[in-house]
């Protein structure tokens, strides 16, 4: 049976929560709120006598002397879906990263093999190897058919976490802040500040607050173990049914059949 998605699941704000169960509208709906962001931003700024303002979120988070907002390509380097949408420009140069998806986007960016191991190559093959230990632990062996093997699964710790939610280069990190809510403010025009019905979380804060976890999927039935053939990655494809799934996930996710390594 598959897990159901929760509220505590997506770990996001109730707004955008349904654009996580309708992957129909996930495009469209993540598209419309980097733009509004943008727009609100940058028109706000513009009303400013100054040309700057700060942007207070609701839990008084303050982001400094902001003079626009731009929004970014919706793919990164490796043609999935990138970690930065809108970046926050400061009158002293800063650039601030920023993903719209909220707090659930390292679930939403890291949806396969490719995305995972662009965040983290070592972690990746680490993880693999280790999975092999655990099905060879079980008594499976290069060959054998999965039967009912289970699912592998490790929680991320410190700068393997870190990584997956700040994100590389190649996934359009590190980012700075992941944004939920609405775009939606007020500007308060006598003390400079665009008060937002949102709330931006640090990244580093996210990194240490919430852990998440790296899974591979159980073995499809009829396959056969294959643990001594690479892909082009330089990793075991783990089965001849084409090869290991893997994604990262939020403890709510996690398959309770799944095995647990550590890595």
């Amino acid at each position: 049976m598959p897990i159901q998605p929760t509220i505590t699941a997506y770990g996001g704000g109730t707004s955008q929560f349904p654009v996580f169960l309708n992957r129909a509208m996930v495009g469209y709906q993540f598209e419309k709120t980097e733009r509004d962001l943008m727009r609100v931003i940058n028109s706000n700024v513009a009303r400013s006598p100054t040309k700057t303002l700060n942007i207070q979120a609701m839990d008084g988070f303050v982001l400094e002397n902001v003079v626009g907002a731009r929004k970014h390509a919706n793919a990164n380097a490796i043609g999935g879906d990138s970690l930065l949408d809108v970046s926050i420009a400061t009158r002293n140069g800063r650039q601030f990263k920023i993903n719209t998806k909220g707090t659930i986007a390292p679930v939403q960016i890291h949806s396969d093999f490719r995305s995972i191991f662009a965040s983290s190559p070592t972690l990746t093959k680490k993880f693999v190897r280790a999975a092999i230990a655990k099905y060879k632990a079980l008594g499976y062996r290069d060959g054998m058919p999965v039967g009912n093997a289970p699912g592998i699964v490790a929680e991320l710790q410190g700068e393997n976490n870190s990584r997956i939610v700040r994100g590389t280069p190649q996934m359009g990190g590190p980012v700075d802040y992941f944004f939920e809510g609405s775009s939606l403010g007020e500007l308060d025009e006598q003390q400079n500040v665009f008060r937002m019905q949102a709330n931006f979380t640090s990244a580093m804060d996210l990194a240490k607050s919430q852990k998440f976890f790296v899974s591979m999927n159980a073995p499809p039935p009829g396959s056969t173990f294959v643990f001594n053939k690479q892909d082009n990655f330089g990793v075991p494809i783990i089965h001849d049914q084409g090869g290991r799934t893997m994604s990262i996930l939020d403890r709510s996710f996690v398959d309770r059949a799944s095995q647990v390594i550590r890595i």
